[in-house]
């Protein structure tokens, strides 16, 4: 920036010097008036560092080309509305309200450890990097439609590390850039209020926007663009979290999305598009959500080994809610990942819409939740189809609530599904006699099917009986009188052979002949008899839970 020529003078601004500007400070130090400059071109570095100014210090419209400096000062109240400066210094300043609305700084704007005793408001103004280490604000900090880009110095656009604002930081509408660096960085702030970036566009190398271990209100980045990582590791988030319409992009991050150790008091909510190029794209782990959890009208879309959406070691005290228009893994990784989460009341997650991508994997290991799905069948398919390798908890666990709600039916058909999961993909150990459980006790969930199975033996041995009496091969007991072989008498035979637990007929009255009929009806007697034994031993396996504890 150059000093402009004298018709520029005459026509735009008035000239001033850089030392006379001071000089007319250090003569108004006491007066409540304080000092006013309009549309001035101050000349030179106006240095004001360690002054004490009771009044206001209020330079509109002015051009100042070299540096401002107010380190240490203590003024009443700053107003640089609609000024151009080359660079700003400010660190320990003091002052009630700062306001440099409208306005520009073409350099560096640093407030580190600066004290500003009501409202800080930068709206509508560029800087070319915002320092603001240590930051306290009583008021709120107001920055809608800020332009912040470092240029040729590169490194963060806002540095926000461990400011303390007791009202909102504002940051709606703006667009904010971080070169070889992330755009902004917020470690160990605390926000009273709301920490909002709604409309903004945020671009880091890396990373977008960090909220390690700090502490807000709220977080509200609704319809934002961000081009890069969005990280709140350690964060508490006293109240909601809105994501709505997000428009997240990264290409070097791990995840888009990271809340890792993170606290959230309300709700957390999701919409639009979550892209990670090379890594995955939520990720949410060992994370407490005060209310309710969803994602629904979203594309999630990774490159990863990992989970594209992963919600692991998450506690959720209300609805978790899953619905995405897209869930898509580019890389090797699942789709899906809740291992170990807990849902405190409904568990939104549409089986059947995920299940209709081929390629969609999941793993629920863990995963609990109170109420019963809709479509068990869907979930099934899902548990059985489309995860890695068998895991049983997820099985218990929809049975265990099936049961809770009265679906005594449902609850034992999925631990019927566990087991022929477990025979296809676990360990049972003997696959053969699993096998065999199953087909004929439902692996003990079902212990009438053992006893059809001793009915048929009992059928078999009716038809044994009255066949092998048709060829003469029956004859009365030892001391029977001729007519022992009644059809009475001949469905006890029957009984004693297909039951063998127990005798209907007492002392034999009929029993086989030794003729050929008689011969060959005691060789199918004994298969008649083992499968007696089999199924009634089964029968009784089955219906004291036996087999189902083993």
């Amino acid at each position: 920036m150059s000093r402009p020529d004298e018709t520029e003078q005459d026509e735009k601004h008035i000239f001033m010097r850089a030392e006379d500007v001071r000089a007319k400070v250090l003569e108004t130090q006491d007066s409540p008036a304080g000092v006013t400059i309009y549309r001035t071109w101050i000349d030179g570095h106006l240095d004001l560092d360690f002054l004490t100014m009771v009044g206001p210090l209020t330079l509109v419209g002015c051009h100042l080309p070299e540096e401002m400096t107010l380190r240490h000062a203590q003024i009443g109240t700053i107003d640089l509305s609609s000024t151009n400066v080359w660079g700003l210094r400010a660190e320990g300043l003091r002052t009630r309200n700062f306001e440099m609305t409208h306005a520009r700084c073409g350099d560096k704007f640093d407030l580190d450890h600066a004290q500003i005793d009501g409202t800080l408001q930068l709206a509508g103004t560029s800087v070319g990097s915002f320092s603001a280490y240590g930051l306290k604000v009583t008021g709120s900090f107001m920055a809608t439609e800020l332009y912040a880009w470092p240029g040729w110095r590169g490194g963060c656009a806002l540095f926000l590390d461990n400011v303390d604002i007791n009202g909102d930081l504002v940051l709606d509408d703006g667009m904010i850039t971080g070169l070889a660096g992330p755009a902004i960085t917020a470690i160990s702030a605390k926000v009273g209020g709301v920490f909002s970036a709604e409309n903004a566009i945020i671009r880091g190398d890396s990373d977008a926007l960090f909220l390690l271990e700090a502490d807000v209100g709220a977080l509200d980045l609704r319809n934002t663009v961000l081009r890069g990582a969005l990280c709140t590791d350690g964060a508490r988030i006293r109240s909601e979290v809105k994501l709505g319409g997000i428009d997240a992009v990264s290409s070097e991050a791990d995840a888009t999305i990271r809340m890792v150790d993170t606290t959230i008091g309300a709700g957390l909510l999701l919409t639009g598009l979550v892209r990670s190029r090379t890594g995955q794209a939520v990720t949410l782990h060992r994370t407490t959500v005060g209310a309710s959890l969803t994602i629904r009208e979203a594309e999630i879309d990774a490159d990863s080994g990992k989970a594209a959406l992963e919600i692991s070691n998450c506690d959720v005290g209300s609805e978790l809610t899953i619905r995405p228009d897209v869930l898509r893994n580019r890389g090797d990784g699942l789709e899906l990942d809740l291992f170990t989460t807990k849902a405190g009341r409904a568990l939104g997650l549409e089986a059947e819409d995920l299940i209709a991508a081929d390629v969609f994997t999941v793993t629920l290991k863990g995963l609990s939740y109170p109420d019963a799905p809709e479509d068990t069948d869907a979930w099934l398919t899902m548990l059985r189809d489309h995860t890695f390798e068998y895991e049983a908890q997820p099985y218990q666990q929809l049975a265990a609530v099936h049961r809770a709600a009265g679906h005594e039916h449902t609850a034992r058909r999925v631990l019927i599904a566990q087991q022929e999961d477990l025979r296809r993909r676990g360990d049972p150990g003997n696959k053969l006699w699993h096998r065999f459980l199953g087909v004929t006790l439902g692996y003990g969930y079902r212990p009438s099917r053992a006893v059809i199975g001793l009915l048929v033996t009992f059928l078999l041995a009716l038809c044994l009986v009255w066949t092998t009496n048709a060829y003469n091969g029956l004859t009365p007991a030892k001391d029977r009188p001729a007519d022992s072989c009644s059809p009475v008498n001949r469905i006890s035979l029957a009984a004693d052979l297909a039951i063998p637990l127990v005798k209907l007929g007492g002392t034999p009255r009929c029993e086989l002949a030794n003729g050929p009929a008689g011969q060959w009806a005691t060789g199918a007697g004994w298969v008649v008899q083992i499968l007696g034994w089999s199924f009634a031993t089964l029968s009784v396996a089955g219906f004291t839970g036996l087999v189902r504890k083993s």
